[in-house]
Formats: C-alpha cells, sequence, structure tokens
C-alpha cells in the first residue's frame, strides 16, 4: 500500500512539471506584449507645430530597469530639440516642421517596440527559471521517492534474511548468543499465528468453512497475511497452514486456486480429509458430480464419522442416480447428526426414489418435526402420504406448507385436490380459484384431472377453470 502511495505521488509530480513544460512551449507560460512592426507613414498634411516645440519620446515614469535604453534614448530627444530650436529660430518652413513631426512619431513607435521587446526577454527569462525550478523540484521528490521505497525494501528483505538464517540454524546446534530483536520480534508473530490458528478451529469444520461469515473472512485474511509473509521468508509451509489459503480462495469464489492449494495437500499428505472434501465440494458446485463423488467418497474413508462428509456425499449420489449408497450415506449421517432437518429431507428424497414410501414419510415427517417451517418438508410429506392414501394426514400437511408460504400454487392446487378427493367441495373449490389465480395452467390441468371427476357438472368449477 506504501509503494502504491509513493508511486502516485511521482506520477503527480512529474505530471505537475511536464504540465508547466508544454504549456511554456505552447505559448501560455509568456505574456507577450503585443508587438507590431512599423511601417514609414504616407505622408499625410502636415499638421502644424509651432517653432520650439519639444519632442518628447519616453514616458514621464520611466522603467528604472532599463536605465541604459532610457539614457541613450534621452540623449537622442535633446539632440532633436536643440535642431529644432535652430529650426525654428531659422525657418517657419510647415514642410519642414511636418516632416520631423512624422519622424518624431516614427521614433516614439520604434521606442515603445525596443521597450516590448526587453520586457519580453525579461519574462522569457523568468520562464526559464521557473521551468527548471520545477524540474529541480520534481528530481528531488523522485529521489526522495526511491530512497524511501529502498529503506522500506530492504528492511524487509533484511527481516526475511534473517527469518532464512534463523530457520536453517534451527537444524544446528543452538548457540550462547542471544537472538536478534528482529527475529525475537519474528518468533512472536509466528507464536502468534500458532495460537489463532488454535482459537478459530471452525475453519477445519467443513460445513462452516464454506460459509464464512464476514467477521470470519476478516479473521482468516489477517491469518493467511502472516502465512504468506512466512512463505516469502523462506519456511515451508504446513498442511494446515495450505488448507486455510484454499478456504480462503473457496469463499472468495475462486474455485480454480482453491482446488490447486487441495490438490496439493492431498500430494504432500494423502489422509487429510478435509483437502478430499474440499475438492469434492467445489467438483459438486461445479456439476462434476463424478469427481465429486470420488473425493467425497475418500474423506469419508479417512473420517467415516464426520456427518458433513456424508451427508455430501449422500446427496452428490442422488444426483448420479446411485440410491443405495445415497440412502446408506445418508443413514449415516442422520444417525452422526440426528437434529440436522435438511440431512433427514436428503434421506427422504433417497427412500422416494427408490421405492421406499413408507421410509420416506417418516424421514419426511422427522425433518418436519425438527423444523416446523420447513416448506419442502412439508409439501414433500403431503404428496407421499398421498401416495399412501393417507388423504386427511396429507392434506394436514399441505395446509401447513401453504401457512408457511402462502403464495406457494404447488402446495394449493394438491390441497385442492385432496379436498375433492375427500367430497369436500368447498375447501376444494376454494384452493383451486387461489391456485389459478397464482398460476393460470391449473385451469387446464384441473379441466383433466381424475381428482376433479365429481365436478365434471359443478358450475361454478366451470366457472373457475374457464
Amino acid at each position: 500500500m506504501r509503494n502504491i502511495l509513493y508511486l502516485i505521488l511521482i506520477i503527480v509530480t512529474v505530471a505537475v512539471a511536464v504540465s508547466y513544460s508544454v504549456n511554456f512551449y505552447n505559448g501560455k507560460g509568456i505574456t507577450e506584449l503585443p508587438v507590431q512592426i512599423s511601417e514609414t507613414p504616407k505622408p499625410e498634411k502636415p499638421a502644424y507645430q509651432m517653432p520650439g516645440s519639444d519632442v518628447s519620446l519616453l514616458p514621464e515614469e520611466p522603467d528604472m530597469a532599463n536605465t541604459d535604453v532610457y539614457s541613450r534614448v534621452n540623449e537622442f530627444e535633446k539632440s532633436i530639440n536643440t535642431k529644432l530650436s535652430i529650426i525654428a529660430r531659422s525657418s517657419n518652413n510647415k514642410e519642414v516642421i511636418a516632416r520631423i513631426d512624422q519622424l518624431s512619431k516614427q521614433l516614439e513607435t520604434d521606442v515603445t517596440l525596443v521597450l516590448a521587446a526587453v520586457n519580453k526577454k525579461e519574462q522569457w527569462y523568468r520562464n526559464e527559471f521557473y521551468q527548471v525550478l520545477a524540474g529541480l523540484l520534481a528530481v528531488f521528490v523522485l529521489f526522495t521517492t526511491i530512497m524511501l521505497m529502498g529503506y522500506v525494501s530492504l528492511k524487509k528483505f533484511i527481516a526475511q534474511s534473517l527469518i532464512i538464517g534463523k530457520a536453517k540454524a534451527d537444524s544446528e546446534p543452538q548457540s550462547d548468543q542471544a537472538d536478534s530483536p528482529i527475529l525475537e520480534a519474528v518468533s512472536a508473530v509466528a507464536a502468534k499465528l500458532a495460537v489463532k490458528i488454535n482459537e478459530n478451529k471452525y475453519l477445519f469444520e467443513a460445513d462452516k468453512a464454506v460459509r464464512l461469515t464476514a467477521v470470519q473472512k476478516t479473521t482468516l485474511s489477517e491469518i493467511t497475511d502472516e502465512i504468506l509473509f512466512l512463505d516469502k521468508a523462506g519456511c515451508k509451509m504446513s498442511s494446515e497452514e495450505l488448507y486455510l489459503l484454499g478456504v480462503e480462495r473457496l469463499n472468495e469464489k475462486n474455485y480454480t486456486e482453491a482446488t490447486a492449494l487441495f490438490e496439493h495437500i492431498k500430494r504432500d499428505e494423502p489422509d487429510f480429509a478435509a483437502a478430499w472434501y474440499m475438492v469434492g465440494y467445489i467438483a459438486y458446485l461445479n456439476k462434476k458430480f463424478e469427481a465429486a463423488a470420488d473425493n467425497l467418497a475418500t474423506a469419508c474413508g479417512i473420517e467415516p464419522e464426520n456427518d458433513t462428509y456424508q451427508s455430501t456425499y449422500g446427496s452428490t449420489c442422488l444426483k448420479l442416480k446411485r440410491y443405495l449408497e445415497a440412502s446408506t450415506a445418508l443413514e449415516k449421517a442422520v444417525s452422526l447428526k440426528p437434529d440436522d432437518a435438511a440431512v433427514w429431507n436428503n434421506l427422504a428424497h433417497a427412500y422416494v426414489v427408490a421405492g421406499d414410501t413408507d421410509k420416506a414419510a417418516e424421514a419426511f415427517q422427522k425433518a418436519t418435526e425438527l423444523k416446523p417451517d420447513f416448506h419442502e418438508a412439508l409439501h414433500n410429506l403431503g404428496l407421499t402420504l398421498s401416495i399412501l392414501n393417507k388423504y386427511e394426514e396429507a392434506l394436514a400437511a399441505f395446509e401447513r406448507a401453504i401457512y408457511v408460504k402462502p403464495d406457494k400454487h404447488e402446495s394449493m392446487y394438491n390441497a385442492a385436490c385432496l379436498y375433492a378427493l375427500l367430497g369436500k367441495r368447498e375447501g376444494a373449490l376454494k384452493n383451486l380459484k387461489k391456485a389459478i389465480e397464482l398460476s393460470a395452467e391449473y385451469a387446464k390441468k384441473a379441466k383433466t384431472d381424475k381428482d376433479f371427476e365429481s365436478f365434471a357438472n359443478d358450475a361454478e368449477f366451470k366457472a373457475i377453470v374457464g
């Protein structure tokens, strides 16, 4: 971060200097006086000037910075006035006086041009000075910044070199010399890192590690920063440290780098079950179910008592239609964690597709007991009980599902069907009407649904379905 700030400072300083230079060469840095080359005016009818009138070529308040120029012009002026006096005494020739008047005006114009040129030159020198000053300032800032960056990099290099030296010295006999303050500080950081990892063991719990909160992500970031620093210093990372880096990448949804880190752990430490699980979990997210199942099966083999490994493996087997493996893994999962409603719901699905409806109904019932507002489990329980012809119980399950989520038209339509089968006209038409209001497709479906055969001649039913 500090290096970035230094770089920004350099860019701004150089940009200012270059901008000033560009403005100068574009003419924006010089205040120019308008200079026009005077031409000898054509003779006009001269205005009569009284003989003896003095000619003044200089301003009343001369610029003291141009003393030499003014002195010469002043002498020239006196010479002209002297000659005019002589002419005035000797002749009253109007043409001569007019010509002299004309020359006087031309001289006055030329003097103005000379003074403008002098001012312009002074302004040029002044701008040149400012430009050089800006360049020197930019060089000074650049030099200072480079020195600071060099100092920071050198300090870090020395610290890392000392860490490397200490790591090499650990395998050699210890000397009586005390560690340097830097090595002591590094050792303190390493000890602090070990404490942090020990205090945050939840990072190694699969179900929590894949869904970190904002605060937990911040804590993990602090840990990985220290891990990476020690890695740059030459300290080899342990499998646990590589795992934490992988968890950070996983929560950043950088699945490629996360998988690479976990694969590295699998090669170095094949019994690290969490690495196998994470590779399988990422494959599951990417819908690569075969690869997911292979890695998750290995994780379950290493740690068969881990309920998260078993439930995830069971869900993956469901995707692959390996129903026997799915039910086996999920049964193991609920035995390890019997209060997990989601796992009971998944187990019930495995029983349904395997054709074991009675067990499915029991598993769905267990899920709804653990989580009364579990809409999916309530709806599935209603469907399963309907298959078992337990219409009253199924209707009760659908009514609970509607209560939890009143906008779910699927539960409303199924409730209407059960009301119809039970001969409860009012409930059937009420739920059918609501279902059609939420999804018009049920109007067409109800016309051919055998559950509504008894309503074939019902006027209200016909009005509802259209």
